[in-house]
């Protein structure tokens, strides 16, 4: 069996294991089989953390790469010398603007290159440059951050342009990278990298297992590091680590049904069924996972001549206006025509939750008081009727008829795209094109590939777009910023990629991140006026989340998800034993 294991990662054939009881294993690298997990069709883009801004990339990326910062899982929060992270301690200056940070020593690259501050202050030095392909997490770092300099090699110093009270969550958005590497590949001219072949190709790692190769449509496969420093049993003890495309999610559930599979995160519409065979026995499985928001992104602006928020001056560019959803009373009637326990039951399996605002329930700064918009179909019916979009000729279809911004006598039609292979989202997508179409909206709904909709997405070039969303980890509500500001709406990079710019809000964020003192009841209060005036605005709609549920065989020793953890399902992975015989 062990020898099949082998053939997989080296490239060959994936090959099938039995299910095995679990047995004992010495703490030796790669003594254990290795992890295989599914992710349902989306490639790996890039495994460069400067770059990478999906899903499926950044997961691979964080079992390769150290973090800068890692969260204490007991608290859910940065600690110095949390496990993977390389910032062994940090002080602060007295006027809250100097953030010097101590890099552990005992750390090294593959090649045996020790990690050092320069690993991070290459990352700010590249991240200046306006041709890098940037990720969209990193820009907003450039509007904080003053300097990041490193005078010797366990030493970091990061500046801000002002204290901040999410100083230390921007300082944890920097990655990792091999800059001894970078350097001989790139120098200076950063841009090098946007089509550099070590992308998908990274020749060393520090984290608990190391780039081995890639199939595209087929998996990533990495092997087990020997010399990862954070090891909890001081070794990685699983062989490899696979991640397996799928087509979609019924094959990911018949696969892990079969045993091929080592654990999921088990879809909407499978979840009961998964649900009774934990409950049985049969598997071991963990509810409560992190919230992962479903929303519909609407594009504000002209999607025919996508332009950037700012100009270099940071003063406001004319944008134009999206045709239908320039109005914020369209945006505000299909709000009012979700019927969302019709999607909790077709799409979430009845473990859905619906959400007023993107904030995630748990968090300090959550705004309790704001409701979901109420399913009422003659509200939206008004709203549109007052927006000019009227049903003269008794199709079911409005057309503009005294409308804003659309040309008179045209169709209320637009475009909803989501990523194929998720078989919830694409139950969502037909039933709100179904609803929205009660109230007079002509919907065309498509599943694309997720690589091609991301890329869709931060070209602007969409009307509506339903994804998953998360604002990172540990929660910082000053993340609204990301998706909201307009130094992030820049074409191609940035995630304002509908739009938005509302000044109140923008001067309502900066005031809860700089106020002085940082009380947090003063700074919920400012977030509680920005979550409303999102929510009455709806430049996106926030449909909602589930109660998770991940699976994994019972087979696999050590396998313990913390909702506190910054992997949560693989925050230990290096301690899982999987029997090879």
């Amino acid at each position: 069996m062990r020898s099949m294991y082998k053939a997989a990662l080296i490239g060959l054939c994936l090959a099938l294991f039995a299910v095995l009881p679990a047995i004992a294993q010495d703490a030796e690298t790669g003594s254990g089989g290795p992890v295989i997990q599914p992710n349902f069709g989306a490639d790996v883009a890039t495994l460069n953390p400067i770059l990478a801004d999906d899903g499926t990339s950044t997961g691979v990326i964080a079992l390769i790469y150290p973090n800068f910062l890692a969260v204490d899982p007991e608290t859910g929060y940065f600690a110095p010398a949390a496990k993977g992270g390389i910032v062994e301690d940090w002080t602060i200056s007295d006027d809250g603007l100097t953030y010097t940070f101590t890099i552990r020593d005992d750390w090294s690259w593959s090649d045996g290159t020790t990690i050092t501050s320069e690993d991070v202050k290459y990352v700010w030095d590249a991240i200046q440059d306006p041709e890098l392909a940037t990720n969209g997490n990193l820009l907003p770092l450039l509007d904080f951050i003053d300097t990041v300099e490193a005078p010797d090699a366990q030493t970091l110093v990061i500046t801000f342009k002002q204290a901040l009270c999410n100083s230390l969550d921007n300082a944890a958005a920097l990655p990792v990278v091999p800059s001894h590497i970078y350097k001989e590949l790139y120098g200076t001219d950063y841009s090098l990298m946007n089509d550099s072949d070590f992308n998908l190709n990274p020749t060393v790692g520090a984290g608990p297992f190391l780039f081995q190769n890639y199939r595209p449509g087929e998996q990533v496969t990495l092997v087990a590091y020997d010399g990862y420093t954070d090891a909890e049993d001081g070794a990685v003890i699983p062989e490899g680590y696979i991640l397996k495309n799928v087509t979609d999610q019924t094959v990911q559930v018949e696969q892990f049904l079969a045993g091929e599979l080592t654990d999921m995160a088990a879809p909407s519409n499978r979840q009961a069924e998964l649900k009774e065979l934990v409950d049985a026995g049969e598997y071991q499985g963990f509810e409560g996972g992190r919230w992962n928001m479903r929303f519909v992104g609407l594009n504000l602006a002209d999607p025919e001549n996508p332009q950037p928020g700012l100009d270099e001056d940071g003063n406001a560019i004319d944008q134009g206006h999206h045709p239908i959803f320039g109005d914020v009373r369209v945006r505000q009637a299909l709000q009012y025509a979700i019927n969302f326990e019709e999607l909790n039951a077709g799409a979430f399996g009845n473990f859905g939750s619906q959400s007023a605002t993107h904030s995630v329930p748990w968090s300090w700064a959550d705004n309790q008081d704001i409701q979901p918009y109420p399913f009422d179909t003659a509200m939206a019916g008004s709203l549109l009727e007052e927006a000019g979009w009227i049903d003269s000729d008794g199709d079911g279809i409005r057309e503009c008829d005294g409308c804003l911004y659309a040309e008179p006598g045209s169709t209320l039609s637009f475009e909803l795209l989501t990523n194929a292979g998720n078989t919830s989202q694409e139950a969502l997508g037909t039933l709100l094109q179904d609803q929205w179409g009660e109230v007079g909206f002509d919907v065309t709904f498509s599943a694309i590939d997720f690589n091609v909709l991301v890329e869709t997405f931060q070209a602007q070039t969409f009307d509506a777009v339903m994804i998953f969303w998360g604002f990172g980890f540990p929660v910082d509500p000053d993340g609204a910023d990301v998706v909201f500001g307009p130094a992030n709406d820049v074409p191609a990079v940035g995630f304002n990629a509908g739009s938005y710019n509302n000044p109140e809000v923008n001067d309502l964020l900066s005031q809860a991140r700089t106020l002085p003192g940082c009380d947090q009841g003063e700074r919920k209060a400012l977030y509680d006026q920005v979550l409303q005036i999102l929510h009455d605005e709806s430049p996106w709609i926030w449909l909602g989340g589930a109660q998770t549920l991940s699976v994994a065989q019972n087979y696999v020793e050590g396998w313990s998800p913390n909702i506190q953890a910054g992997l949560q399902t693989n925050h230990n992975i290096d301690t899982w034993v999987i029997p090879t015989e």
